[in-house]
């Protein structure tokens, strides 16, 4: 059973009280050293824009502003093409003490939607002493934006499932050098320069533009790894800085695949267990394992008999199947749906509900069969251009065999060599990592236990790589702890971020 491309857009790299189990130091502040403010030779102009804020579009809060910033779309020559990345700020409510920079990860979600909620993702603390400046990346959203293919014929291959045979097979490459070959006939260059170098070399463009000295980031998922990148570029300019969910740069593509699998397939466990103590559970068993295989064969049925779904001419495949339960698992909030999906589609034969989750994670509204927006292009075109490609079929075949061992649910849609960003025209030559940041102010990890997406190791080794990093461990499930966690990691973050104070490192809260 191969993957879907629905599968494949989704699993290469997307909130109780708590108490401390280690007292913080009040001593112990981060003390910011003086930055230089003299921009690299060749983009003076660009660090010295002007920023005209004005009216955002229609459906943004009263409060936000919005503007473009200018930035070459090729560094290598700045005196070429250029680009406009697209900003929103929202004023702090209090005395702002400057601009916290944010992104929600991906990657391909947009930073502009982040700021525009700040109310609704931060602590009151934080949106009272900053100003909450969200961005699109370049080709995400606003920000020259990726796009591949007219909705219905990319939604047309996402929809498809491919079996594993050698037509099968066949049929997955076609239909993704087709993909592939819209995105170059409408995207053209900029697909060359859609690496999180790049955005990272835009942050600072943006941190001069807006006049601040050093930079203020919080960022979550892909965003540590935006962070981390720009603090390897920019070590200097790195002020006060959160990078929750983790990414280890240093980790191979291989590995990656494998402990993002094992990370699932731990929180689908976790979700079972829940789910078996509950009357409502569509599993008639009262074992984890044996539930396990009960879901495991459902899906790989979906294959030979799609579930039938509410919406024309859409059923759910394996692909679409694993794509709505990984949506569910990202936090322990969304099980109670998970279960009301999954008997819906085992109990009455009805897939909707998962198909909802599906499209969810690929920026699709389900009854129109539209993208709401291009997150799924850019993820990409970003993944692709990031990390290289494994052409090794011992090491792709020795994956293939752990994932089976220890992510048998997981395993069929993460197996195999990635046959996406094999045929994308621009891959890394190698893996961006480690990042080590010699020299700049302390930054702040953060981990996950439970994490399915970006599991809790990578959090403990980005600590270890950055030369002043500092680990903070939420004990609970869920991809990101700020937010959710409660208490322990939101006060600790909001501390650090408004006052400088630094939590011990290794600062555990028990979920």
């Amino acid at each position: 059973m191969k993957r879907t491309l629905a599968a494949l857009a989704s699993c290469a790299l997307l909130l109780g009280a708590c108490s401390s189990t280690v007292e913080d130091d009040p001593t112990d502040t981060a003390e910011p050293p003086a930055p230089t403010l003299e921009a690299p030779a060749g983009l003076e102009d660009f660090y010295g824009q002007n920023v005209e804020w004005g009216a955002c579009e229609d459906g943004t809060s009263n409060a936000a502003k919005c503007a473009d910033i200018t930035v070459p779309l090729d560094y290598e020559d700045p005196s070429g093409e250029t680009i406009d990345i697209a900003v929103l700020r929202v004023p702090a409510s209090g005395e702002s003490h400057g601009s916290l920079f944010v992104n929600p990860g991906g990657p391909g979600a947009s930073g502009m939607e982040m700021a525009d909620n700040a109310r609704s993702y931060f602590g009151s603390n934080l949106v009272e002493n900053y100003d909450i400046v969200g961005f699109d990346p370049r080709g995400v959203g606003q920000s020259a934006p990726v796009k591949c293919l007219p909705d219905e014929q990319l939604g047309y291959f996402l929809d498809k499932a491919y079996p594993d045979t050698p037509e099968g097979e066949a049929d997955a490459l076609n239909d993704t050098r087709a993909i592939i070959a819209g995105c170059i006939k409408t995207s053209g260059d900029l697909l060359e320069h859609m690496s999180t170098i790049n955005t990272a070399r835009d942050m600072d463009v943006m941190r001069a533009a807006l006049g601040e000295p050093q930079l203020d980031y919080l960022g979550f998922s892909y965003g540590t790894h935006l962070g981390g990148q720009y603090a390897e570029l920019f070590p200097d300019m790195v002020g006060r800085m959160v990078l929750d969910g983790a990414i280890d740069p240093a980790e191979s593509p291989l590995d990656s695949s494998y402990f993002q699998a094992v990370g699932f397939e731990n929180a689908l466990g976790a979700y079972l267990e829940s789910c078996l103590d509950d009357e409502d559970c569509p599993f008639d068993t009262d074992d984890v394992d044996e539930a396990k295989s009960l879901l495991q064969a459902e899906i790989e049925a979906s294959l030979d008999s799609p579930i039938p779904t509410s919406i024309d001419d859409r059923v759910v495949n394996p692909g679409i199947f694993f794509t709505g339960i990984a949506t569910t698992l990202y936090s322990e909030d969304t099980w109670p749906f998970l279960t009301e999906a999954l008997r819906m589609a085992l109990e009455e034969d009805d897939g909707t509900l998962l198909l909802t989750f599906n499209d969810l994670m690929l920026g699709r509204d389900t009854f129109s069969g539209e993208f709401i927006d291009n997150s799924l292009e850019a993820r990409w075109a970003i993944n692709c251009r990031d990390f290289p490609v494994v052409e090794d079929e011992a090491a792709i075949e020795a994956n293939d065999a752990r994932l089976n061992e220890n992510a048998p649910t997981f395993a069929p849609f993460f197996e195999g060599g990635d046959i996406f960003c094999a045929e994308w025209p621009y891959t890394a030559d190698e893996v961006p990592g480690p990042f080590i940041a010699k020299g700049s102010n302390p930054i702040i990890v953060i981990g996950t236990e439970g994490d399915p997406a970006t599991p809790y190791q990578s959090a403990v080794d980005l600590a270890e790589q950055l030369e002043n990093g500092v680990l903070m461990t939420w004990e609970g499930e869920g991809h990101t702890a700020y937010g959710t966690a409660g208490a322990c990691i939101d006060d600790a973050v909001d501390r650090f971020l408004i006052d400088g104070e630094l939590p011990t490192d290794g600062l555990r809260c028990p979920a």
